[in-house]
């Protein structure tokens, strides 16, 4: 339990999934999507992809690496773009990547951007000058990254000496522990609401951050949590997008018409909930197809975790985005992802 009163992640999206009205969850499209993962389990590509964005960041021998990672995961939030004209791109990356390219230039420029002491009292001229784009598009919801920042770092600089590294110590490599100290601290992570009377969470930012690190410093030394398999995966608009394209969700017709047309969903609403909350409860289904297959086939290959599979539909959907467009992705304006 991260938070009393409230269920963790995979209870919350087993319980909207089991009361939801606007999103399905569908066998035969598990069956399909856990044949599509079990091949590439086979084939050793069931692992985080090479994006081939090293360049954009520092290596995890830096010596403010984890703090580099706590910052970008606390800025990782909302980067899609109302029309394709006023996309924010840094040197020529979008979305995620973009805000790693221009934090990255930030350091390489002087600016102490991993130092929450710097961070924590930022100015906007100096946030706006790091956030400048390749055109005249601004970053998505400029104030509160702005707010994030001076939030965030206050914290940290108060409590935890100004650096994220004493969290991590504090966890004592437990993933839980860790995504409950960064949730009970950090309240621009408190992805949390209320469905059917009931206290529900997604938790997408603050378990990324955990991700991140293990997949950043490779699962040892600061990335080494022995208990990494207890995530989910990361409810945010685009994994549900390929959950859809695979068959694994559908949607009312009343909530694709809504899509279609590029209506926002208010963030706490119904439809929102429910498209996150299936779509935890469907990689926790997938996952234990991909165990139980694994298992039948006699080979000694490893369950991927739901951090595992998340990535791989999150990259899926980056490699194939042009086939991906014919399926519509809800849009919400909010730091929870």
């Amino acid at each position: 339990m991260v938070r009393y009163g409230i269920l963790p992640p995979a209870e919350s999206g087993k319980f909207i999934s089991e009361r939801a009205h606007h999103v399905k969850i569908h066998e035969n499209g598990l069956d399909k999507l856990c044949q599509e993962m079990f091949s590439a389990v086979k084939n050793n590509k069931l692992q985080i992809p090479d994006t081939g964005t090293d360049a954009i960041h520092p290596n995890n021998e830096h010596p403010r690496a984890v703090d580099w990672v706590f910052v970008c995961d606390a800025l990782n939030f909302c980067f899609w773009p109302k029309s394709e004209e006023e996309q924010w791109t840094v040197n020529g990356h979008t979305g995620y990547f973009a805000l790693e390219a221009a934090l990255h230039r930030a350091l390489q420029e002087g600016y102490d951007i991993t130092n929450p002491e710097f961070y924590s009292t930022i100015s906007e001229k100096k946030l706006t000058h790091i956030f400048r784009g390749d055109t005249e598009a601004k970053i998505p919801l400029y104030v509160e990254r702005e707010n994030v920042l001076h939030d965030v770092g206050l914290i940290l600089c108060e409590k935890y000496n100004g650096t994220f590294e004493n969290c991590i110590k504090e966890a004592n490599k437990s993933a839980i522990k860790l995504l409950e100290i960064v949730v009970v601290n950090f309240q621009c992570f408190r992805d949390e609401a209320i469905y059917k009377n009931q206290a529900v969470s997604f938790y997408k930012r603050a378990q990324i951050l955990v991700a991140d690190l293990w997949n950043f410093f490779d699962g040892r030394g600061w990335g080494e949590f022995y208990d990494i398999d207890k995530l989910t995966m990361f409810a945010d608009y685009r994994v549900p997008q390929v959950l859809v394209y695979f068959g694994v969700m559908s949607y009312s017709d009343e909530l694709m018409e809504k899509l279609k047309n590029d209506i926002l969903l208010t963030s706490g609403s119904e439809e929102e909930i429910e498209i996150r909350g299936c779509s935890i409860h469907a990689v926790e289904l997938l996952k234990q197809k991909l165990s139980q297959r694994i298992e039948k086939s006699g080979k000694n290959y490893e369950v991927p975790n739901s951090s595992l599979i998340d990535y791989y539909l999150w990259c899926y959907r980056r490699k194939n985005a042009k086939e991906m467009e014919k399926i519509p992705y809800h849009k919400t304006l909010g730091i929870f992802y």
